[in-house]
């Protein structure tokens, strides 16, 4: 049913030709001074054709659930890789004070998204331009890990791309020691063998608890123990 429903939306958007800028900057507005609506909303399928990279983009449920996840997040939010999501937790930010550091490695992105969070006036994210490099056994987003929090409590995980050596799989690894107890993690494109075995490992070797959406490209969320 809500696939149906985002499509439907979609196919009225392309014959219509409405205005992309307009309806990005109408989510962004209405995600700056309100709570979100659910995921049935068409409000994620106008932010999608706003942004204007439908074939990149994370799909509606999972936009939703970041979304959600960053409404109730108490800390900081760690974003890996920028996109549409970018822009979409910039507004919560912008309503709750919170703070989101994310991770870009292409330089042309990177600076589209800074223009973008510049135009919303989006001020609570920094997007930090960080290449890739080697980290032994997969290669990770070179950030000076000094220069973030220390107490992330969520964590949405869409990049590197799936091209990158061990794709997401360098997270845990370089990122752990500046998760929070109990940090939520959203993994996007479980339909990919290589996200469904991170998460079987997450459980297994962290002790993650771990709930899957099916449908589309899929995702999952996993929660850290506590202690």
């Amino acid at each position: 049913m809500i696939s149906y429903v985002h499509s439907l939306r979609a196919r009225q958007l392309r014959r219509r030709g409405d205005p992309r800028a307009k309806l990005l900057a109408r989510t962004i507005a209405r995600l700056s001074r309100a709570r979100a609506p659910g995921a049935y909303s068409t409000l994620w399928t106008d932010a999608i054709y706003g942004w204007g990279n439908e074939k990149w983009s994370a799909e509606e449920p999972y936009l939703a659930e970041v979304v959600r996840f960053a409404e109730r997040t108490v800390g900081p939010i760690l974003e890996c890789g920028s996109g549409l999501t970018t822009l979409l937790l910039g507004a919560v930010a912008a309503r709750r004070g919170v703070e989101v550091h994310t991770l870009e490695h292409n330089a042309e992105w990177h600076g589209r998204v800074t223009q973008a969070m510049h135009d919303f006036d989006l001020r609570n994210v920094k997007v930090h331009l960080t290449p890739l490099r080697d980290f032994g056994d997969c290669d990770w987003y070179d950030v000076s890990l000094a220069t973030l929090p220390r107490n992330f409590t969520l964590v949405i995980c869409d990049g590197p791309p799936a091209a990158t050596r061990g794709g997401r799989s360098g997270m845990i690894p370089t990122m752990l020691g500046n998760l929070a107890p109990a940090c939520e993690i959203l993994l996007d494109d479980l339909i990919r063998p290589a996200e469904q075995e991170l998460v079987r490992r997450w459980v297994r070797e962290l002790g993650a608890t771990a709930e899957t959406r099916a449908g589309g490209r899929g995702f999952s969320r996993l929660r850290l123990p506590a202690s």
